[in-house]
């Protein structure tokens, strides 16, 4: 088992946020089958608020969330931490993508390899990480 599989079993903390919740569940479960610990929340100050209170890994965000909640979300997740990945959700052509959130397409397979290469940055920003 690699570096980036062993972290990602259950201690990737991901808050994933989106304002549909049946597509909120499918992909939730599609994470948690991964072995992702994930938190939903269906709106911006719901968001918010657990971005500030949790330990957070990584940040997700729905394409069902408006362009002005993605910039809003993007700016709190680096106030609370510079290096908190963040990855928005594309559907169609990547220049959609906000500034300072890496753009992933919507299926399965690219969310998770999305999440795979985000975890090295989980990995090297954690406080008292060893140097793989």
């Amino acid at each position: 088992m690699g570096v980036i599989d062993t972290f990602s079993m259950a201690t990737l903390h991901i808050l994933s946020v989106g304002y549909n919740r049946t597509l909120m569940f499918l992909r939730s479960e599609v994470l948690r089958g991964a072995s992702y610990g994930v938190d939903e929340r269906y709106s911006i100050d719901d968001a918010l608020s657990l971005l500030r209170s949790a330990e957070i890994d990584l940040v997700l965000i729905c394409p069902t969330v408006p362009k002005d909640d993605q910039e809003k979300l993007v700016a709190a997740a680096r106030s609370v931490r510079s290096s908190l990945p963040v990855l928005c959700i594309s559907v169609g052509e990547f220049a959609s993508a906000i500034s300072g959130c890496d753009a992933v397409r919507n299926t399965p397979v690219e969310l998770l390899d999305g999440l795979r290469l985000a975890s090295l940055m989980c990995i090297k920003n954690k406080p008292g990480a060893q140097p793989g």
